[in-house]
Formats: structure tokens, sequence, C-alpha cells
């Protein structure tokens, strides 16, 4: 059965941060569920010592331990919502931000909740106190975008018919490969991203790259501000703050190959952005990395192997076939992980619910 047969409206919510881009990150799913109905508010920042407070209190029985005032008011405007709608079924974009006390004050029955998690399972125990993981089980669905989260949700009680991986997913349109490949440019590796970011052994690959002979590599870092120390004496390595979306796809379309490098992670908007791009892929295979490429498009090396990482970047670098068959590769795997096809495992969760309850 399809979403559309169902005379219910699903209902998707989230307190987004207002830095995320209009092509990037999970909400960017409600656009492609045919549909679906929209509850979106900023993500306020806490600067007061009053808004501290309040967040101290608010989070303290709530199912995520980030739950703040915008998830609070977000919250309100879901259960005045649904007083006179046709909605029959949250889903919370961002469980592990907004996900407090709504399952307390309404029939579950009636609207089954629906929560998807992005954090990596070192975070989850910090994330979800012990206190409020016996609330999960009552949640219709668990949707992950890493089996490396399954099984903090398992312990937890959750039975594993409601716990569904669905992985992120990628705009296809606007990230798309440059349409000509300059073969005078010279190779650019790229590293784009702050969260969890391994900035420490970035530097020591780069800092390997700089001291080879007759090869030359050029180097772009794409994050915030405060990361630029890493590289400040390293000559070849360009650091980039504060783009726009649109310098942001310049970017990836003028870079030859990614490089990823994380202390954990599920799924990774960086580079789901560069495999659309069609770039390559080389990074350590950590977390839920390997879930969102193949040996087609990426090179995995072992956490920490900084020799192997450096190998990999030379080998791409030196050789123009390898380079075009893994950049065809990224953009086929993107194209696999569109929002166009998440979007449909997303409403095949949605119609099992409906059917459910």
């Amino acid at each position: 059965m399809h979403l559309s047969k169902i005379n219910t409206t699903p209902l998707l919510v989230a307190s987004n941060e207002p830095n995320f881009g209009s092509h990037s990150g999970y909400s960017i799913a409600a656009k492609y569920i045919l549909g679906c109905s929209t509850l979106f508010i900023t993500r306020n920042k806490t600067v007061s010592l009053h808004e501290r407070i309040l967040n101290k209190i608010l989070n303290t029985f709530a199912i995520s331990s980030w739950y703040k005032i915008s998830s609070a008011k977000l919250e309100w405007l879901i259960w005045k919502q649904i007083q006179n709608s046709n909605h029959r079924l949250i889903h919370f974009l961002w469980g592990e931000r907004d996900l407090g006390y709504i399952d307390l004050l309404i029939d579950q029955n009636l609207y089954p909740i629906c929560s998807t998690f992005h954090s990596c399972a070192d975070d989850l125990p910090t994330v979800i106190p012990f206190s409020a993981r016996n609330r999960l089980k009552n949640i219709a669905a668990i949707v992950i975008v890493s089996e490396t989260q399954r099984g903090f949700f398992e312990e937890c009680g959750v039975e594993s018919h409601r716990i569904h991986c669905i992985h992120h997913g990628i705009d296809t349109d606007f990230f798309t490969p440059k349409t000509y490949l300059n073969v005078n440019q010279p190779f650019t590796l790229l590293s784009v991203g702050s969260y969890r970011r391994n900035f420490t052994y970035l530097r020591e690959v780069f800092k390997e790259i700089s001291k080879l002979k007759d090869i030359h590599i050029k180097i772009k870092v794409v994050s915030t501000s405060n990361n630029i120390d890493y590289f400040s004496d390293i000559e070849n390595v360009e650091f980039i703050n504060s783009i726009t979306d649109a310098e942001l796809l310049e970017v990836y379309q003028s870079a030859s190959c990614q490089i990823i490098s994380v202390e954990n992670a599920t799924a990774n908007n960086a580079l789901l952005e560069g495999l659309a791009c069609g770039l390559p892929v080389i990074a350590e295979r950590i977390g839920g990395i390997p879930e969102y490429v193949n040996e087609k498009c990426a090179i995995l090396t072992e956490p920490g192997d900084i020799k192997s990482m450096v190998k990999s970047i030379v080998a791409i670098s030196q050789s123009l076939p390898l380079l075009t068959s893994m950049s065809i590769a990224a953009r086929e795997r993107a194209l696999e992980l569109s929002w166009f096809n998440i979007a449909q495992k997303m409403e095949n969760v949605y119609v099992s619910l409906m059917g459910e309850y």
C-alpha cells in the first residue's frame, strides 16, 4: 500500500540548526515524502543564564539530554496541531534533540511516534539517560541511520521489528559533478566538516603529503574558523570557512577526491555531498562510513594508519583511469542514496505503522 492511499497525514517535526544549508541536512527528506506535513522551528542557541537554567530543568526528565527550550516549544506546537487535524503519525526527525515528553501526553495508539536518531553509538548512552531508556520501548518506530546504532536500542529493550535502518539521503539534484574534467588542474584533496572530525590525524596526513617530492597535491579544508590552527603552518593547505551553498558546491566540483577522518560517525553529510559531486572517498574504516560507500568509489584504511592513507591518496592522484572510474562510481552510489529513494523507504515505515495502529 502506498502512503497516498491512507487517509491520514504524517507530521514531520524538528527543531533545525540555523547553520544548515538549504540543500543539506536530514529535514530535506520532507520535500520528497508526498502527502506529509511539516512543523519546523529554529533551534536557538542558549545565551543567558536564565536559559541555561531552564534548559537544565527541561531536560531533567526528557528522553533526550539535548532537550531544550526550542524542543519544548516544538512539542507544545505538536500537541496543539494534532488536536484538530488529520495527523495520525508524528515523526521526530531528530529524536536526540526534540523527544522529551510528548510520549507521556498523547495516546500512542491514536498517534504513533516515529523517531530518527543520528548520534554515534558511543554518544547515545550520554544523549539518552538511563532513566529515560525504558520509554523508548513505547516508541512505535526507531529509525537509525547506521547499523552501528542498533545494539544500543536493542539493549534498551526496543523490539527488533521496531528498529528500521534507513540511511541518510542526499540532494542529488543540487550536488552534482562538474560537467567536464580539467586534466590540467592540480589534484585537489578536500576535507569538509567540523563535527567529530579527527583534525589531529588529518594534520599528520597533510604534513606527510607536503613532504612528498615530485608529487603536487593541493589540499582544501572547509571547516569552522576555530580549526584553522591545525593547518596554518602547512604550506599546501587552503582553509575555507563561512561559505554559501553555491560556494560549497563549487568547492566540491573543483576538487578531485575527498578525505574523511572522524572520531566516529553514523551518517556524514560531507561524505554524501562529495559522493554526489563525483568525488572518490579515502576514509578510515570507522563507524557507519563503510555502510555509505563501496569498494568501487572508496578506499578504506584502518584507523590511525597514516602511511596507508597517504599511499592511497598518492595512488589516486597518479592514475587518471582510477580517478575517473572511482568518480563515476561515487556518483552512482550517491544516486542510490538520493532522497527520492530514501523517502520511499520512509514511506514504507509509515504505511506499516498505519496498519499496526
